[in-house]
């Protein structure tokens, strides 16, 4: 059982490595171009405290991890079924949304260099 713990951890912790290291090798100026552009997060997000149709994202990188955010922009719907501690918390940021069968986030499919642009954008611009 032990081991079995153990494997398990290593592997999150290899995970969580690899989506660190993606969004330290995003371009921060190519992400801001996905924001605004073709990831539409600009259309239902603001960078600061604020909510729009969405949750403002100040401090997104510092409530999230990295690997989970590269889930999320990666699959927003299959994230939300999965229900993990990260989504129960964004299920409470308006009411009734802890009941609620989809996520009403939209984007298109980004691929893992956009993803790892768009966290890095992020991180650029956290807390502003």
């Amino acid at each position: 059982m032990k081991k079995y713990v153990l494997a398990l951890a290593m592997s999150f912790a290899f995970v969580g490595a690899l989506a660190g290291y993606a969004a330290a090798a995003g371009d921060a100026g190519k992400g801001e171009g996905l924001f605004t552009g073709k990831g539409q997060c600009k259309n239902c997000h603001k960078l600061d405290e604020k909510a729009q149709v969405g949750p403002g994202l100040k401090g997104v990188t510092t409530r999230h991890a990295d690997a989970w955010l590269t889930t999320w922009l990666g699959d927003p719907q299959k994230t939300w079924e999965g229900n993990d501690a990260d989504v129960q918390k964004l299920k409470t940021w308006k009411p009734g949304r802890d009941k609620a069968p989809k996520t009403a986030m939209k984007i298109p499919h980004l691929d893992d260099a956009e993803i790892a642009d768009l966290i890095a954008f992020l991180h650029k611009n956290d807390g502003k």
